[in-house]
């Protein structure tokens, strides 16, 4: 208990300026946030609206936790969104993950401990790093479908309980066999209720994959008739106050065309079935290799025969094969499965510590992070040098300085790598990384100016309402989204035909930047006009006449 309360210590202090001093982003985050405020505004609680358009998107979880939080802080408070609906159920993961394999990792080596090891890999993987920070469902889905199969994992090992229940006695794995039995539909239920459809279908066709491959046929025995009963139950309660609440048309855009249309032939995020195949590679960086090699290891020299090791193998394949037959793809989506492919990974690290693929692809990493710290330092002189205006960030210090913790963690992994120290050389590399990350993270105001339209946004703000101008955008699909940011003195941004622009006048066009000014007819319009950067790559053109 007291690792993982250190480790969850120093990584919260690492994150906490991220935390507290980014903006929100426009293409999500800003949208979560109007959607909250309407339903707050007009009392809903299981329909909800995007400026007057039904969003069923999503379940109702992530809102009423946001809301939850806005009626206590009385505004939307960046750390108190990212800390509870992403910070948490990251380390809820991390702590089910370690839990579920403390038998094989809880051994050391010379005092650095496999299971800090693990912990360290898996918050250090690029995707979940991202999704420990910013305000998406998906984390809090991954929670419960971990919750879901833990629970299962716990059941399948209590064949004791198991006949013992059905006996009707009352031992103590009698009772933990019944509580799980109850506990399994409420979590996978749960999923659903955080992120829809994927949250049923991955416990479930996991646990049946699972089975399968363990020449368990018995799937009724854990997903039987209480299973279904409870989820139905449940479910059927939430669609009858979406029901209410929305009527017959909003719950048949939840129920079909949220899922179905467009999971077969989606009109969103469409991707072909090899996306992940190939995002993988920085979806599970820096540990991309390192994972696949230890399993294809594990599995020729037979490792994974374990039931444990096999079905986080198991749930790993089934949620990627998966989504990948799933038309709708973006990286986030493959959340659910970057802890199965780093723990079932780590389970094998003991068993080839000393090998030398291994401990080259460790070491590897190590060298890129001194390469990205050297590469730094010249970087900056051939800047200087060459390019003094060139339109970087402005950190508060210069980049190599910000990047010396990564260099520092590459070469004391490569000592702890010749002293056959593994698990260190993984834990520091990854801890050197968040120190890096803190770094970086004290100059997230000026950051900001670059990433999120915060700040051009109060500027336009200001002068539409000094000059009595009216806003718009062309072909800016986050326009609605940023209406967060004026809808509280009465404006709002329209989103005009390309024809509708040249006529305007006494008005601030907002503009996704690169893309309008390879429109020939949209740069010549803009021309000669005031043009303002506001970050995340928009512009605003004031136009007086």
């Amino acid at each position: 208990m007291k690792r993982r309360a250190l480790i969850f210590l120093f990584v919260f202090a690492m994150l906490l300026p991220l935390m507290i001093m980014r903006e929100f982003t426009a293409a999500n985050e800003l949208r979560y946030l109007n959607i909250v405020d309407n339903a707050l505004e007009n009392g809903h609680l299981f329909a909800f609206y995007d400026h007057g358009i039904p969003y069923a998107d999503k379940p109702p979880l992530y809102f009423w936790v946001a809301m939850l939080l806005k009626s206590v802080a009385g505004s939307h408070c960046m750390f108190l969104l990212s800390f509870v609906l992403s910070f948490l159920p990251a380390f809820v993961i991390c702590w089910i993950m370690d839990r579920w394999t403390e038998e094989k990792l809880k051994c050391a080596i010379h005092g650095c401990a496999y299971n800090t090891a693990a912990t360290f890999m898996l918050l250090s993987s690029m995707l979940f790093l991202i999704g420990a920070v910013f305000m998406r469902m998906d984390m809090l889905m991954t929670m419960f479908i971990l919750l879901s199969l833990y629970t299962f994992a716990k059941m399948y090992r209590n064949k004791k309980g198991a006949r013992e229940a059905k006996m009707r006695e009352r031992t103590h794995e009698a009772r933990e066999f019944k509580r799980d039995r109850l506990l399994l539909p409420l979590f996978v239920f749960l999923a659903i209720f955080s992120k829809g459809a994927v949250g049923f279908l991955a416990p479930v066709l996991c646990i049946i994959v699972f089975l399968i491959s363990d020449r368990d046929f018995r799937i009724w025995k854990y997903l039987g008739w209480r299973f279904w009963t409870i989820l139905i139950l449940l479910c059927a309660a939430w669609w009858s106050m979406v029901y209410l609440d929305g009527g017959k048309e909003y719950l048949n855009n939840l129920l079909f065309h949220q899922t179905i249309d467009r999971g077969v032939n989606s009109f969103h995020h469409k991707k072909s079935i090899a996306y992940y195949l190939i995002s993988y590679w920085w979806i599970a960086a820096p540990w991309c290799l390192l994972n696949i090699v230890l399993i294809i290891k594990g599995f020729t020299h037979r490792y994974l025969g374990g039931n444990r090791a096999k079905l986080m193998v198991c749930s790993f394949i089934t949620i990627f094969v998966m989504l990948s037959l799933v038309s709708s793809k973006i990286a986030i989506y493959l959340l659910p499965a970057l802890p199965f492919v780093v723990y079932s990974a780590a389970q094998m690290l003991p068993n080839f510590e000393e090998d030398r693929t291994v401990k080259f692809l460790i070491g590897m990493v190590a060298v890129i992070f001194i390469i990205l710290f050297v590469s730094s330092i010249f970087t900056s002189i051939l800047v200087a040098k060459f390019a003094p205006s060139a339109a970087l960030p402005k950190l508060w210090a210069p980049y190599w300085v910000i990047l010396i913790p990564i260099a520092i963690g590459g070469v004391a992994s490569l000592l702890f790598l010749k002293a056959k120290r593994t698990p260190c050389a993984i834990s520091v590399i990854s801890a050197s990384l968040f120190v890096t990350i803190f770094l970086g993270s004290l100059s997230m105001k000026s950051l900001n100016k670059t990433l999120t339209p915060k700040e051009g946004c109060v500027t336009a703000l200001n002068l539409a309402l000094e000059k009595g101008y009216e806003l718009a955008s062309y072909d800016l699909s986050v326009a609605s989204n940023m209406d967060y940011y004026f809808k509280n003195d009465g404006l709002s941004i329209k989103r005009l035909e390309k024809e509708e622009v040249f006529p305007l006048k006494h008005t601030i066009l907002f503009l996704r930047e690169k893309r309008a000014m390879k429109d020939t007819d949209i740069k010549n319009f803009a021309e000669g006009r005031e043009k303002v950067s506001t970050g995340d790559g928009i512009c605003f053109v004031i136009i007086d006449d």
